[in-house]
């Protein structure tokens, strides 16, 4: 039965896949699955299976995409896969099917290696980006050896990973994962970690991935409310569920319900335990509801009136500017038209890695003709970690969204020299004194030694003491002795001039 759902499931995105993030660029991605003995604990329901085809289902015809297992090592089910034609779909979709959890060890060098690999002899103009996803540490059964694959990991493997530009995404299935290494490993190849311990975070991590590598262009949601515009040609909407028995209904804007029971032909609906997919075509100018659905919704569109940004990254002093830019375009050139542009509220939303969350307004470059009609906004990070940003244009008539992370060094702590600090507090210590006569000095105040010197001083002076006591003694006795010779000498000459008078 689990075999058909997945079966299933697999031929019903095929249907989808492929339109989503038509027009955006391209990218080649190695999305690399976890198949310890573990997963049986830490996914017991497979979730990371769809999940993935989530994730394969939102990319564009001209991507490319290799499934692979890992445990002691890693295994490639399919090599990179154009999805440009159903079959190519439907073999990447099944690929992720067969990943298993029969694997003894977790090997995570070997298998980021092995995507280096695939990725580094298929070179393109396409981005390419690693997709690891793990419940586990660095383990092949030898604590050593691990951490020695950790540390060629880190030092050996990252830097020719961002020698070819590969950025590496990783998500943790547990607490207990090695997440200070999968967070080491995607920072450093500009790249982030997410954390999903359940279902919804897992397939929230992948929308994620999809959204920093692809870029789409994106409609903000506002208590699951979305606004359609006429230049929009195509509406992706992923809605999540609070459930796996809750069932989405959409509202158009003429207040007409349906749900995945709908025959219009414009409209594809995929559906799973955790989250249904939509895809519109020429949808209704108007607002748009989602109903019945949990939060964290994604409406992913194709426009003719579309939303680009850029961002420019500046350290200094290892501190970390940002400056975001934001701009319309239509049929490939800048909207200049200020009937648009003063209409629109721009903004940029920072999540930090503590997840405290700040909006930043936007405003529109003024003085500079290499810059009109972008909006603009400028910001110094002050953590240290991976942030997430969101810029939104908004207007009256339409709306617009991308999202972006980045990883800041923060700013650093000034730390002062110890001995500078010494010096300061006895400066702080001693007031400044007029300096005292011959005749009249002012007592100065004894500053304590330190214990050590005042045992030496101690022990200097019971030496001397002892010494001078023996001299002393030395003295007597010789003196002693003196005056004995003496009495002695003075008896024996009175005895003898005693004598000679007789």
């Amino acid at each position: 039965m689990k075999q058909l759902i997945l079966t299933l499931i697999s031929s019903l995105l095929i249907t989808i896949a492929g339109h989503a993030a038509a027009e955006k660029k391209t990218i080649d991605a190695v999305v690399i699955i976890d198949s310890s003995g573990s997963m049986k604990q830490s996914d017991p329901k497979s979730m990371r299976k769809p999940a993935a085809k989530l994730f394969i289902s939102l990319l564009g015809e001209n991507d490319r995409v290799s499934i692979m297992s890992f445990s002691d090592n890693g295994y490639p089910i399919t090599y990179l896969n154009t999805l440009d034609n159903d079959e190519n779909i439907q073999r990447t979709l099944k690929a992720t099917d067969k990943v298993s959890t029969k694997g003894i060890y977790t090997n995570i060098h070997a298998a980021v290696e092995r995507g280096y690999k695939i990725l580094s002899e298929n070179k393109s103009e396409h981005d390419q980006v690693i997709i690891l996803l793990s419940d586990g540490k660095m383990d092949i059964g030898n604590p050593a050896k691990s951490n020695e694959l950790s540390r060629r990991l880190l030092e050996e493997t990252i830097p020719k990973l961002n020698k070819s530009g590969i950025k590496v995404y990783s998500i943790a299935f547990t607490e207990e994962s090695d997440r200070d290494l999968l967070t080491t490993l995607a920072e450093r190849t500009e790249g982030f970690c997410k954390v999903a311990t359940n279902d919804k975070d897992l397939h929230l991590a992948f929308t994620s991935i999809f959204e920093q590598s692809k870029q789409p262009d994106m409609l903000p949601l506002t208590e699951n409310k979305f606004l359609a515009d006429k230049s929009i040609r195509e509406i992706t909407i992923v809605a999540n569920k609070a459930s796996a028995d809750s069932k989405i209904f959409l509202e158009d804007p003429k207040q007409t319900r349906f749900d995945a029971t709908v025959t219009d032909k414009n409209i594809k609906w995929f559906i799973s335990d955790t989250f249904d997919m939509i895809t519109i075509k020429k949808p209704l100018e108007g607002e748009w509801k989602i109903l019945f659905s949990d939060n964290n919704n994604k409406a992913y569109i194709v426009a003719d009136m579309k939303m680009q940004s850029k961002f420019d990254f500046e350290e200094v002093n290892n501190i970390s500017k940002l400056q975001a830019q934001a701009w319309l375009e239509k049929e490939d050139k800048i909207v200049t038209e200020a009937a648009i542009l003063d209409s629109i509220q721009a903004s940029i939303e920072l999540s930090a890695p503590s997840e405290q969350t700040k909006t930043i307004p936007m405003g529109l470059a003024i003085n500079d003709e290499k810059l009109s009609g972008v909006f603009l906004a400028n910001n110094k990070p002050e953590e240290r970690g991976t942030y997430f940003a969101t810029i939104t244009l908004k207007s009256q008539t339409f709306e617009r969204q991308k999202t972006f992370s980045f990883t800041s060094m923060g700013i650093p702590e000034v730390k002062t020299e110890p001995v500078a600090e010494e010096m300061t507090e006895e400066k702080e210590a001693e007031p400044e004194k007029p300096a005292p006569s011959e005749t009249n000095k002012e007592p100065q105040p004894q500053v304590p030694a330190p214990e050590a010197d005042t045992e030496e001083d101690d022990d200097f002076i019971f030496s001397m003491l002892i010494f001078m006591a023996a001299n002393v003694v030395i003295i007597m006795i010789g003196l002693g002795i003196y005056l004995v010779i003496k009495i002695r000498k003075s008896k024996q000459n009175d005895t003898n001039t005693d004598n000679a008078e007789e």
